[in-house]
C-alpha cells in the first residue's frame, strides 16, 4: 500500500479541474481473512448491508394477521400492505386491483407426496394465505399478472421462497417440502429473569405468534430468510431485531422494559384533526426499535389522539400515514421510559399527486403496468420504501398523498421496464408524467441437467456483474425496480425482461436449495443483453461434512459453519453437515465463541458429500479482566471485543447483518470478571457496558500487548451527542452519521439524519469522537464530511455537520509493480495521510479530525475517479486485494 500527498489548489470554484495521480502500489501479501477495508468504511458498508437487507426481509403494512383460508378465497383488505418480490426494495403500496387470473399449484413432500394442511402464502398485496386440499393443491384467484412470491410451511418443513411470473399461460407452481429452519427467542427483562406469558412475533412474508414458557418463545418450522422479531408482555413496552434466518437453528434475543405512556395528536396543516391516521415509532438512536405499521400502528380517533401505553427509553421520531396526506413526521422525542409523555403533534399535510401514462416504445398505452414511486435518492440512504400503483386500461396512473419532494418514478411492465425518471413534486401535484417502457432487454435460455434434459421449477436471477464497470454504473436503475427473475417451465425454458444493455450475472437455484438459505451460494453465469440461447448447466447439488475440534479432542458447545454467503449454526458433539450447496470449490470459515476463525479449502462434487474430516481450532488469543465502576465490580456488564465493534446510538450489539460477526460477548460474573477466547492475531477492540450505569472507553489490543489477560474496563456515565445534518443550508433527511473514536478505529456507531436534519446517539461511552456525515454507496464512492468532539461522562454534546460538496474532481491512477490489479480500495482524505498498512491507515483516518474524505471500491486496476472535492491538500492511498477476492466476496473482505 502507498499514500501520496497531493495539492490541489483552484482560483474559481466554477471551474472543474481534474488532476491525475499515479500511485504505485505492491500487492499485498495478505491472508484473504485479514480485513483491509479502513474501519469508518466498514461501518458503512454495514450499513449499506444491513439497510438493503432489512429492506428485502421486511414488510410494512398495516393489516394484522389472520387465520388461514380455504383455496382461492382472499381476506379482504383493509390496509396498504407490501409485495414481496426480493431483492427489490420493500413496497408500500394501495392494495392490487382486482384481476382475472388464476394462480395454481401443490405441495409435496421430500418423497414428491401430496401434502394437506400445509399453508401457503402469496406474496399478493395484502398477502393471502390458504392451505391445501387433500391432493396438496391449492389456488389463488383474481390476480394480475406479474412477480408473486410464495412460501408454504407444514409440520413435514417448509418450502420457498421462490417467485413466479404469473400470466395468462403460466404452469402451475410445485413446492416440495424440505428441513425447516428453526428460531428460538429468549426474552428477559432489564434485570435478566426470564419472562413468561411474552408474545413472540416472527415477522416475514409468513408471520408467526408465539408465547413463552420460562422466557423462551420456539418456532419449528420457518423458511429461511430475513425477519422482524418483536415481543412484548403485559405493561410493558415492545422490544424488537432483525435477524437472518439460516438452515438449522437461529437464537436471539430480546430484553423488555417497563416503559411509559405516549400520547398525541395528528393534525392537518390548518390545524384541524385527522381522523383514521396510523401511527408508529422509529428509533432514532436504537434504530433497531422500528414499529411495523400493520401490528404497530395506533389508529386516531375522531379528535384526531392516540395514545402508546408503554414506550421505552430513548430517542423516537412518531410517523402518521393516512390514505389521503401525505406522512407527516414528528420531531425528534427522547423518552425516559419512566414518566409518561404528553402533548406530541404530529402534522400531515395534503401531499402531492402524481398522474401519468405509461407507454411503450411506440407511444401506445400499457395497461396493468405497474408504477413505482420513491424518494428520490441522489444523497444519502432513504429507507422510506416507495409506493405503488397500476396503470387502468388506457394506461392511466394516479398516485396521491405522496410528499412534496424530489421523487423517483419507473414503470415496469411484462414486455420491459422505464428508465428511472425524476418527479419534482416540492410545489405540488404533478401531472402528464410520462413513463416509457423502453427498457426492453432479455436474456433467455434453458436450464439442464449434465445429462442435458431440462429441469423445471428453477429460480433464474440476474444481477449486476461486478466485473463489468457497465453492470453497475447506475444502481438508481435497481432500487425502485429490483432484479429480474423468472421461474423455469416444464421445458426448463427462462425469460429475463426489462435488462439495460450490458453484462449480468445470471443465477440458477433449484427450489429446494432456496428452501435450505442457499441461493447466495452458487456462482453466476455472465451473460449480454440479448442473448436468446444461454445454456445453464444445473449439476445436482453436494454437500459437505466434517468435526470441529481443539487439539485435545474436546469440542466446542456451539460454532457456525459459513460457505460463500450460506451458513449454518450447530450445537452438540462438534459435527456439522451442509447440504444443498452448488458444485464448486469454496472457502469453509468456522468460527465460534470460544475458539479462532479456522478456514479451509473444500471442493463440492455434484451429488456428493465433501468429508472435510476433523477442522482442528484453537482457543487463541485470551482476552481477562474485570469491568469497574467507581472503583468497584460490576455484576452483569456485557463486554464485547472483535476487530470490529459496531453499534447504533444506543448499544454495542447494533444488527449490522454479515458485518461484525467476529465480535465475541460475555457477561461479568458477580465479582466483575470475565473472559473472552478465540481471537486471531491483529489489533482488536473491546468495550463494556451496563445499561444502568454505562460504558468504558473503547481499548485497542495490539496482539503484543503484555496484560491482555488482566485488562480493567471503566465504566463511567453515558453521554449524549446531537446535532443536525444540512446540506446547500437546508435540514438533509436520511444521510448516516458516524461516530468513531479517534483513537480506537475498531468502535464504530451509526444513526441517520431525520427531515429536520437531526440525529442523536443516546448512549455513547466518554471518549473523544470522529463524527462524519457519509454519503453515497460503497460501489459507486462514499463521502465522509467529518468534525471531531469530546463526549463527556453524564452530558449531551452538540456538534452540527455539514454536506460541502467541492468542484474539483481528482482521478487516482493505480498502477502494479507486477502483475495484474484487480479490487482495490482507494481513499483520498484531506490533509496529510501517511500509512504503510490498511490497520496503520485505519488508525491514522480515526485520528485525522476534522475534513473531508472519499472512499472507493475499484476493479480490474480502473482510475478511481474522486468527485466534489474542494481545493485544498489530500493524501491518496490505495490498499490493493488479493487476487482471489472478486465480486461481491470485495464487500465481505
Amino acid at each position: 500500500m502507498l499514500c501520496a500527498v497531493l495539492s490541489q489548489t483552484t482560483r474559481s470554484h466554477n471551474n472543474v479541474n481534474s488532476a491525475l495521480v499515479t500511485v504505485i502500489s505492491a500487492i499485498l501479501r495478505a491472508d484473504m481473512r485479514k480485513p483491509v477495508l479502513a474501519l469508518i468504511a466498514a461501518v458503512v458498508l454495514g450499513i449499506f448491508a444491513f439497510a438493503w437487507w432489512r429492506h428485502a426481509g421486511s414488510v410494512s403494512s398495516s393489516q394484522s394477521p389472520s387465520a388461514a383460508t380455504k383455496p382461492g378465497a382472499q381476506r379482504q383488505p383493509s390496509e396498504p400492505r407490501p409485495e414481496r418480490e426480493a431483492p427489490a426494495a420493500p413496497v408500500l403500496v394501495d392494495d392490487d386491483p382486482r384481476g382475472t387470473l388464476r394462480l395454481e399449484g401443490q405441495v409435496l413432500d421430500a418423497d414428491e407426496h401430496p401434502v394437506a394442511g400445509a399453508i401457503v402464502v402469496l406474496g399478493s398485496n395484502p398477502s393471502r394465505t390458504t392451505t391445501t386440499e387433500q391432493d396438496g393443491g391449492f389456488a389463488f384467484d383474481a390476480l394480475i399478472g406479474r412477480p408473486y412470491t410464495l412460501v408454504a410451511r407444514a409440520t413435514q418443513g417448509i418450502a420457498g421462497p421462490i417467485t413466479a411470473k404469473l400470466t395468462e399461460k403460466s404452469d402451475p407452481v410445485v413446492l416440495h417440502l424440505r428441513p425447516a429452519a428453526h428460531v428460538t427467542v429468549t426474552v428477559a427483562g432489564v434485570d435478566g429473569k426470564p419472562i413468561d406469558g411474552a408474545t413472540v412475533e416472527l415477522r416475514g412474508i409468513d408471520t408467526q405468534r408465539t408465547t413463552t414458557k420460562a422466557g423462551i418463545a420456539t418456532f419449528a418450522t420457518v423458511v429461511p430468510g430475513g425477519y422482524q422479531v418483536a415481543a412484548w408482555a403485559d405493561k410493558m413496552a415492545h422490544a424488537m431485531t432483525w435477524i437472518q434466518v439460516s438452515a438449522g437453528d437461529t437464537t436471539t434475543k430480546l430484553t423488555l422494559s417497563a416503559g411509559a405512556a405516549v400520547s398525541g395528536r395528528v393534525v392537518d396543516d390548518h390545524g384541524n384533526p385527522v381522523e383514521g391516521a396510523r401511527v408508529t415509532y422509529h428509533g432514532a438512536s436504537d434504530w433497531s426499535q422500528q414499529a411495523d405499521e400493520r401490528y404497530d400502528a395506533i389508529t386516531t380517533t375522531k379528535d384526531g389522539s392516540f395514545r402508546f401505553a408503554a414506550m421505552p427509553g430513548g430517542s423516537f421520531r412518531f410517523v402518521a400515514a393516512h390514505d389521503q396526506f401525505a406522512p407527516g413526521t414528528s420531531s425528534l422525542v427522547t423518552l425516559d421510559g419512566t414518566s409518561e409523555h404528553t402533548g406530541l403533534v404530529i402534522t400531515v399535510s395534503a401531499g402531492a399527486t402524481v398522474r401519468g401514462r405509461v407507454v411503450d416504445a411506440t407511444k401506445q398505452p400499457l395497461p396493468s403496468a405497474r408504477v413505482r414511486i420513491g424518494i428520490s435518492s441522489r444523497r444519502g440512504m432513504i429507507f422510506e420504501p416507495p409506493r405503488q400503483a397500476y396503470t387502468d386500461a388506457k394506461g392511466v396512473f394516479e398516485i396521491k398523498g405522496l410528499p412534496k419532494r424530489e421523487l423517483a418514478a419507473v414503470a415496469m411492465h411484462e414486455s420491459g421496464a422505464s428508465q428511472t425518471a425524476t418527479v419534482d413534486a416540492t410545489l405540488g401535484d404533478v401531472g402528464d408524467v410520462t413513463l416509457v417502457v423502453d427498457v426492453t432487454g432479455s436474456i433467455s435460455g434453458i436450464v439442464v441437467d449434465p445429462q442435458g434434459q431440462p429441469v423445471d421449477a428453477v429460480q433464474v436471477s440476474a444481477g449486476p456483474n461486478f466485473r463489468d464497470q457497465r453492470a453497475t454504473s447506475d444502481f438508481t436503475q435497481w432500487r425502485l425496480r429490483g432484479f429480474p427473475q423468472d421461474l423455469t417451465d416444464p421445458s426448463g425454458h427462462f425469460t429475463l425482461t426489462g435488462l439495460a444493455q450490458g453484462s449480468y450475472s445470471i443465477t440458477a437455484v433449484r427450489a429446494h436449495a432456496a428452501s435450505r438459505g442457499r441461493a447466495g451460494a452458487t456462482e453466476g453465469v455472465v451473460a449480454e443483453t440479448g442473448t436468446k440461447d444461454l445454456k445453464i448447466v444445473l449439476a445436482p447439488e453436494g454437500g459437505v461434512k466434517g468435526k470441529v475440534a481443539f487439539a485435545d479432542g474436546s469440542t466446542p458447545a456451539a460454532f457456525t459453519v459459513s460457505v460463500g454467503m450460506t451458513q449454518q449454526s450447530f450445537l452438540g458433539d462438534g459435527t456439522f453437515e451442509l447440504d444443498a450447496l452448488p458444485p464448486q470449490k469454496y472457502e469453509l470459515s468456522v468460527r465460534g465463541p470460544s475458539f479462532q476463525t479456522r478456514v479451509v479449502e473444500v471442493v463440492v462434487e455434484s451429488g456428493k458429500t465433501a468429508d472435510a474430516g476433523t477442522i482442528t481450532v484453537a482457543k487463541g488469543r485470551i482476552l481477562a479482566g474485570t469491568v469497574v465502576a467507581d472503583g468497584q465490580p460490576v455484576a452483569g456488564a456485557t463486554v464485547y471485543a472483535g476487530r470490529m465493534l459496531f453499534g447504533n446510538g444506543t448499544s454495542n450489539s447494533a444488527n449490522f447483518g454479515p458485518m461484525g460477526q467476529g465480535t465475541k460477548q460475555a457477561t461479568t460474573e458477580a465479582d466483575g470478571s470475565f473472559s473472552l477466547a478465540g481471537f486471531n492475531d491483529g489489533d482488536l477492540a473491546i468495550t463494556a457496558e451496563h445499561p444502568a450505569i454505562g460504558r468504558s472507553k473503547a481499548m485497542r489490543i495490539p496482539t503484543d500487548l503484555s496484560n491482555q489477560g488482566e485488562l480493567v474496563l471503566e465504566l463511567q456515565k453515558f453521554g449524549a451527542l446531537s446535532g443536525v445534518l444540512r446540506q446547500a443550508g437546508k435540514p438533509a433527511e436520511g444521510i448516516l452519521v458516524s461516530c468513531q473514536s479517534s483513537t480506537t478505529p475498531g468502535a464504530i456507531y451509526g444513526v441517520a439524519s431525520g427531515a429536520d436534519g437531526a440525529y442523536r446517539y443516546d448512549r455513547l461511552a466518554p471518549d473523544t469522537y470522529k463524527v462524519s456525515a457519509t454519503v453515497g454507496m460503497p460501489m459507486m464512492g462514499m463521502k465522509f464530511y467529518s468534525k471531531e468532539i469530546v463526549v463527556p461522562p453524564g452530558k449531551e454534546v452538540t456538534i452540527d455537520l455539514a454536506v460541502e460538496p467541492g468542484t474539483v474532481t481528482l482521478q487516482v491512477q493505480p498502477v502494479p509493480k507486477a502483475g495484474k490489479l484487480g479490487v482495490a480500495s482507494v481513499w483520498v482524505a484531506s490533509g496529510n495521510v501517511s500509512a504503510r498498512t490498511a490497520t496503520e491507515l485505519s488508525v491514522r483516518m480515526a485520528a485525522s479530525g476534522q475534513g473531508a474524505s472519499q472512499w472507493v471500491i475499484i476493479r480490474a486496476g480502473e482510475p478511481a475517479r474522486i468527485a466534489e472535492l474542494t481545493p485544498g491538500n489530500y493524501s491518496a492511498c490505495v490498499v490493493p486485494f488479493p487476487a482471489e477476492v472478486q465480486g461481491m466476496g470485495a464487500m465481505g473482505y
